[in-house]
C-alpha cells in the first residue's frame, strides 16, 4: 500500500472526533498530518506548529505534555477534560519511548497516544524471546509492564472502530496508547459512508482474473544497505572489535558477530565504549543520525579513546517512514569542532571499508558517515582507494572547473562531468573523503582549475561548502577562485536529491553558470 494511506485513514477518523472537541489539541508526526491539521482545525490551541520542533517521539511526548501543563497553570483555569492532547506516533513504540510515557503518567499527564503501525510487525510475533530485540516482541507486553493503558489494536481500515475507540479513551482518564495498524489493501479514505451497490455483477465483475506472474519490483538496496553488509563481513576476522547498536533498525548482517553484538541505548553508550576500549577492545558504536545530538556532551568530555562511531541514515532518509531530522544534515557541522576526531565520509561501500579499517586501527576517534541514498545504476569510481593515508582521491581529471564533493553524491557530479564532455569542456572530479582531517593538497589542484562547485549530502552551512570558504579566505583566494555550492536545503522537507539540485542536470546547470553560460544559452 502507499505509505500515505495509513495516515490519510487516522487523519480522516480524528478529525470527525476533534470537530466535536473543539478545545483538543494535537501533536503529529506523520505525513502531511501537520498540514492536514491546520488546514481543518486552525485555532490558537494547535499543537501542530510546534510538533516540527520535535525530532523524534519522545520529543513530542515531552511537547505535549509541556503543552498541557503550562495550560493547566493559566489564570483562565485548568484543562478541561476535552482538551488534553493527543499525540500522533509514526514510529516503532521504543523502549524509550515507553519509559518516557510511564514517568509522563506519573506525573499526571492526560493525553492520548496514537500509535500508527504501517508494517503490521508487532502483532505476529511473540514476547519472550530471549534472542530477538525487544522492539520485535509485542507492544503491549511491555505497556503493561509500565503501568500504561494499552488499548487492543484497530485496523485503519474499520473506520467505525476507530472512531469508537477514539471517543472510548475520551472518556478515561491517564495516559492511552491506541495501537492501529496499518493495511495491505487499498486506501478508501473518505468512502466510509459509500453505499453498497447491490446491483448484479456484469460479466467484467465476475470475470476470475488469473494471477499475475509479473515479478514484484525489488527496492534498490541503499549505499548504507550495501556498506553494512561490507563492513559486518570484514569485522567477522577483527575478534577485539565489538559493536554497540543503537539503531531502532534491524543489525541485519551484523548478527553474524554473535556475542560481539551488544543492542543498547544511546544512553550512555559513550560510556561503555571507554569501558571497552580501557580493556583493549575497539568499539565501534552503530548510531542514528537522528540521535547524534544525545551524544554529543559526552563525545566532546572523551575524545581521547579509540572509539569508532558508525552513523547511519545521515543525510535524506531513504524510506521517508518520518521527516527529516535537522541532524540528518547539520551533522557534520557538529562534528568540525571536535579537532581530535577523525571524520569520514565514503562516497562508495569500497571506500568505507578502508575508511572503516583505518579508523579501528587509529588511536584516535574516529566516525563513519553513511548516506541512505540509493547509488545503483550510478558509475563506480575505479581509482584505488588509499590504504593509509587519510586523503581523497581525483576520480575524473579536467582543467575547466572541479567538482569538489563529499559522500555518495560524488556520483552525480561524475555524470555531470561526462556529460560536460558534450559541451567540449573538461569537469574534474575530486572526492574529498575526509572532513577531518581534510585534505588541502587535493583542494589546492581543484583551486587550480579557477572554478569550484562543492557537492554534499548535508547542509552548506558548517559542511564542506564552509569548509573550502574557510580555506579560501584564510590563505587570501577569493578573488582567485569563483565558488558555488550545493547541498541539501532545510526549507525543502524533500527524500529527492533532485529537489535539492543534486543530480547530472542540476549539476550541470551549475557548471554552466560558473562557465559564464547566459540563461538563454543553458
Amino acid at each position: 500500500m502507499a505509505l500515505e494511506n495509513i495516515y490519510q485513514k487516522v487523519y480522516h477518523a480524528v478529525a470527525q472526533v476533534l470537530r466535536e472537541q473543539t478545545l483538543r489539541s494535537v501533536a503529529w508526526r506523520g505525513i502531511g498530518g501537520e498540514a492536514y491539521y491546520q488546514a481543518n482545525f486552525n485555532h490558537s490551541r494547535s499543537l501542530a506548529a510546534l510538533a516540527s520542533l520535535a525530532e523524534d517521539d519522545v520529543s513530542l511526548c515531552h511537547l505535549a505534555a509541556g503543552w498541557y501543563r503550562a495550560h493547566a497553570v493559566m489564570p483562565q483555569g485548568a484543562l478541561a477534560a476535552q482538551s488534553q492532547p493527543l499525540i500522533i506516533v509514526c514510529h516503532d513504540l521504543s523502549a524509550k519511548l515507553l519509559d518516557t510515557l510511564e514517568k509522563l503518567q506519573k506525573g499526571r499527564l492526560e493525553a492520548i497516544v496514537l500509535f500508527l503501525d504501517c508494517s503490521r510487525r508487532y502483532v505476529n510475533k511473540h514476547p519472550g524471546r530471549g534472542s530477538e530485540p525487544w522492539f520485535y516482541t509485542y507492544p503491549g507486553v511491555f505497556a503493561a509492564a509500565r503501568g500504561l493503558f494499552y488499548a487492543p489494536p484497530v485496523d485503519s481500515d474499520d473506520f467505525n472502530g476507530l472512531n469508537r475507540a477514539l471517543r472510548s479513551l475520551l472518556t478515561q482518564k491517564g495516559l492511552k496508547i491506541l495501537h492501529i495498524l496499518g493495511s495491505d489493501r487499498p486506501s478508501e479514505v473518505g468512502n466510509h459512508n459509500r453505499t453498497k451497490d447491490n446491483s448484479a455483477p456484469t460479466d467484467s465483475q465476475n470475470e476470475t482474473k488469473a494471477p499475475s506472474t509479473k515479478a514484484k519490483p525489488s527496492l534498490a538496496p541503499t549505499f548504507e544497505e550495501l556498506a553494512l553488509k561490507y563492513i559486518a563481513s570484514d569485522l567477522k576476522e577483527r575478534n577485539l572489535v565489538s559493536c554497540l547498536w543503537t539503531c531502532r533498525k534491524d543489525p541485519g548482517p551484523f548478527k553474524a558477530l554473535r556475542g560481539r553484538l551488544q543492542l543498547t541505548s544511546t544512553d550512555g553508550v559513550i560510556l561503555q565504549a571507554i569501558g571497552m576500549a580501557v580493556c583493549g577492545v575497539h568499539p565501534l558504536i552503530v548510531l542514528s543520525a537522528s540521535d547524534l545530538p544525545k551524544v554529543l556532551n559526552e563525545l566532546f568530555n572523551t575524545a581521547s579513546f579509540p572509539i569508532t562511531i558508525l552513523l547511519t541514515d545521515a543525510g535524506l532518509i531513504g524510506n521517508q517512514n518520518e521527516p527529516l531530522s535537522s541532524a540528518n544534515f547539520h551533522d557534520l557541522a557538529m562534528l568540525r569542532s571536535f579537532e581530535n576526531i577523525h571524520v569520514a565520509v565514503p562516497g562508495d561501500e569500497e571506500e568505507a571499508r578502508s575508511m572503516l579499517l583505518n579508523l579501528l586501527s587509529a588511536p584516535e576517534p574516529g566516525l563513519l558517515r553513511l548516506s541512505s541514498s540509493s547509488t545503483v545504476g550510478l558509475p563506480r569510481a575505479n581509482q584505488a582507494v588509499p590504504k593509509e593515508k587519510l586523503c581523497g582521491r581525483c576520480l575524473v581529471e579536467g582543467s575547466d572547473l572541479a567538482f569538489v564533493c563529499l559522500g555518495s553524491v560524488v556520483y552525480h557530479a561524475i555524470l555531470a562531468a561526462h556529460n560536460l564532455k558534450t559541451w567540449g569542456f573538461k569537469a574534474a572530479v575530486y572526492d574529498m573523503a575526509w572532513l577531518n582531517p581534510f585534505d588541502t593538497e587535493l583542494l589546492q589542484k581543484a583551486i587550480k582549475t579557477g572554478r569550484i562547485i562543492t557537492v554534499e549530502e548535508h547542509s552548506t552551512i558548517g559542511g564542506l561548502a564552509s569548509t573550502v570558504s574557510e580555506y579560501l579566505a584564510q590563505n587570501d583566494l577569493e578573488d582567485r577562485v569563483q565558488l558555488r555550492t550545493v547541498g541539501l536545503m532545510s526549507t525543502v522537507n524533500s527524500p529527492n536529491l533532485e529537489d535539492h539540485g543534486i543530480s547530472m542536470e542540476a549539476l550541470t546547470q551549475q557548471a554552466k553558470i560558473i562557465l559564464g553560460f547566459q540563461e538563454g544559452e543553458l
